[in-house]
């Protein structure tokens, strides 16, 4: 386009004779609003040709709760036709280990070609290759176009990016001399280096983009002392606890030195980066724990099988075969993506509930951002006290989830209550939700701009009068100022005018004839939707980048939990509130505690969501005892030691307690499971579906209502709903 522009006026000034100016040829606005256009919609390519170009290069950033931020931020996207039915490409590979999270992936079209990063998952930025390639070739050797085929056929190929580059007699010595450079931090730490005995190949990466993830590094130099054991020593320890009384009103120069931290570590190469494919060709142990056992195994000493706890967690026996290991996993939780880490006890899930909690998760209210009132989001959900919850896995505290987080601590007990909720419903305690439980904020933004009509004529932003102004819409305009814009703190419901503008009117135009001499503008007013009401909260006036004035009005309403409204507990058990009863109506413990929130128990035994039942003992356990529980996945925690611990308090030890009936105040039949669970209020709120229609908007052509909600449309009730 812009080419093409340019000939057609390289051409006139040719055939005029005139002058050429650059200036005028070139057109900016063209390039500038072509990427413009591609970056707001996505649509990468022309905007006439939005057919044929790719969708969804650029996205608007999850703003939802801070967990979903960031993990919108390491999702991957498989470019494969959504509709294909192919299996191969959605399935969990072996080597997605440590690298893509098993768990979060959406339901659906989409499942297994949108993936999520693991938590310690390392994208890598590139490095140049000259280096390595010259020192290899200071350290003997061979490069390609002196290499004598019959001289030496049994030496080791050499590639460097894919490049062969020459071929070495010794590979071994060459091998450890490279690891000990990347190591010594002589060379990046996301170089990766393959060694292929079999095809006597070595490998070298050195681009963008691979994948990696790091790993403890075992000492393997037999005449260290140290030979067998992690590299990671005590005095590694000391210098990252002595990271922690650097003041934090020093320099950013002075504290980089000082600083010691995760780089210092890969520096000294306790850590390693390795990619997928660097994992084929190594040797990882589990935990420090077996790296022990083994070195025991080695010396011939056998540890003898503890058999005391019946209920501890299964563990697959070492083998005997004296491996060389070399390298340790950092902890096996890091497996699991963003959203997956916040569950509790995931490993004792079935699996697609993870799944399901990691697309819910996304969607619970909190904070997101801790300047949530100076931004001018489109729309944002605020929880109005969101609280840490009680049972934590240690990579809560990497995602800040104690500090942002988006949930609450409700009392949950299981049982069949009234019959109120069956299928997923819940009962909620209504005295719990007007001392403002599950509260939340839900701010709107709407903005609008003075936009110029061709070259002279700019709207402007006035408070319209019907005297000269046509096409006046049907809300009140009393609430806005003379400028055309509501001021903060004003009460305001459906379609009421929160903007007024007005553009003025070409004198040619005819309008139907409604139009007498003194209609001189046309009313382009912003009014507020019609299923909305609630507070002005905050006006900010500015100019754009082209000096025309544009506005932002951000509306405040508090949405209190009612019966249709979603939430869910971390575990994929969602469920909408089906009624609310009063604190007297509802069932009371012996010591007078009444849960917030009843469940159903048939929704615990075919989703198989045995975690929902430990986070709930170890919530008990942790309220009792001041503590946080610890809940994260393949620690050694069992059942049976947190319900000691509840036996010590006094409570019965699997968490059953005597409840009284509300109604009558007669002791139940049953005992019934309750304790405090961490629950999620949802961005499904029924005001925000809720939808009914009499007369309203029909299509021109068909006569037939319009269809959706924003525009009061019709419901469909169609050829299968007829009978």
């Amino acid at each position: 386009r812009l080419t093409k522009d340019l000939y057609k006026y390289v051409q006139r000034c040719v055939e005029t004779n005139r002058q050429l100016y650059l200036n005028i040829g070139v057109k900016a606005s063209t390039l500038t609003g072509g990427l413009k256009y591609a970056l707001a919609t996505g649509n990468w390519g022309e905007q006439k040709k939005a057919a044929s170009s790719k969708a969804g290069v650029s996205q608007v950033l999850n703003r939802y709760t801070y967990a979903s931020t960031l993990s919108h931020l390491r999702r991957t996207n498989t470019p494969i036709g959504r509709d294909g039915k192919i299996a191969k490409p959605r399935q969990l590979h072996n080597t997605h280990w440590g690298l893509v999270c098993p768990a979060e992936t959406p339901e659906g079209q989409a499942c297994g070609l949108v993936k999520n990063l693991a938590l310690m998952c390392y994208i890598t930025v590139g490095t140049p290759s000259e280096p390595i390639i010259d020192f290899m070739i200071q350290r003997n050797m061979e490069v390609l176009e002196e290499f004598e085929p019959q001289v030496s056929p049994n030496s080791t190929k050499v590639f460097v990016n894919g490049v062969w580059v020459g071929v070495h007699r010794d590979p071994s010595h060459l091998v450890s001399t490279v690891q000990s450079l990347r190591r010594r931090n002589m060379i990046s730490h996301e170089v990766s280096l393959v060694w292929d005995i079999r095809d006597r190949e070595f490998k070298i990466f050195t681009d963008a983009g691979r994948v990696c993830r790091p790993l403890f590094v075992v000492d393997n130099d037999p005449k260290s002392e140290h030979s067998g054991s992690l590299v990671l020593s005590k005095e590694h320890i000391h210098k990252l606890e002595a990271d922690k009384e650097i003041p934090p009103d020093l320099d950013p120069e002075e504290r980089r030195e000082r600083y010691y931290g995760w780089d210092g570590l890969v520096k000294s190469g306790v850590v390693e980066y390795v990619d997928a494919e660097e994992e084929e060709t190594i040797m990882i142990v589990m935990t420090p724990e077996d790296l022990e056992a083994s070195k025991q195994y080695r010396a011939g000493y056998i540890p003898e099988e503890d058999t005391s706890d019946p209920n501890r967690r299964v563990k697959s026996k070492l083998s005997q075969k004296a491996h060389t290991w070399t390298h340790c996993e950092i902890h096996p939780s890091m497996i699991l993506g963003i959203c997956a880490s916040i569950i509790p006890f995931p490993d004792h899930n079935q699996s697609p509930r993870n799944t399901y909690q990691s697309a819910m998760g996304k969607q619970a209210m909190g904070v997101f951002l801790t300047n949530f009132d100076q931004r001018m989001e489109t729309m944002a959900n605020i929880l109005y006290y969101p609280q840490k919850p009680l049972a934590t896995t240690r990579s809560m505290e990497f995602l800040k989830f104690r500090e942002l987080p988006a949930g609450q601590n409700a009392i949950v007990a299981i049982a069949c209550y009234s019959g109120y909720n069956q299928e997923d419903s819940v009962i909620m305690n209504q005295s719990s939700i007007d001392r403002g439980l599950f509260r939340s904020l839900f701010y709107r933004t709407y903005t609008d701009s003075e936009k110029m009509i061709g070259l002279t004529v700019v709207e402007r932003f006035e408070k319209p009068m019907r005297s000269d102004t046509l096409r006046m819409k049907h809300g009140t305009y009393d609430k806005v100022d003379d400028d055309g814009i509501v001021a903060p703190g004003v009460r305001v419901s459906g379609e009421d005018i929160i903007i007024g503008k007005t553009a003025p009117l070409a004198p040619e135009s005819e309008e139907l004839g409604q139009r007498t001499k003194q209609h001189t503008k046309l009313d382009v007013s912003t009014p507020l939707r019609s299923t909305e009401s609630g507070i002005v909260d905050q006006v900010l006036v500015s100019t754009s980048n082209e000096d025309l004035k544009f506005v932002k009005v951000r509306m405040r309403t508090t949405k209190i939990p009612q019966i249709g409204d979603k939430f869910a507990s971390r575990h994929g058990q969602k469920g909408t509130i089906g009624v609310t009863f009063r604190q007297e109506d509802m069932p009371f413990t012996r010591e007078g505690i009444v849960p917030d929130l009843i469940i159903n128990p048939h929704a615990i035994p075919s989703r198989m969501t045995i975690a929902h039942l430990i986070e709930c003992q170890l919530s008990k356990v942790s309220s009792l005892r001041g503590y946080e529980g610890d809940a994260t996945p393949f620690t050694d925690v069992t059942v049976d030691s947190v319900s000691s611990l509840l036996r010590e308090h006094g409570y019965q030890s699997r968490g059953f307690e005597v409840m009284y009936n509300g109604h009558t105040g007669r002791k139940l039949v049953a005992q019934i499971f309750l304790g405090p669970t961490y629950y999620q209020r949802l961005r499904h709120m029924v005001d925000d579906k809720i939808h009914a229609r009499a007369r309203g908007p029909t299509q021109i052509l068909t006569r037939q209502p319009v269809e959706g909600r924003a525009r009061d449309g019709g419901l469909r009730f169609g050829e299968m709903e007829r009978d």
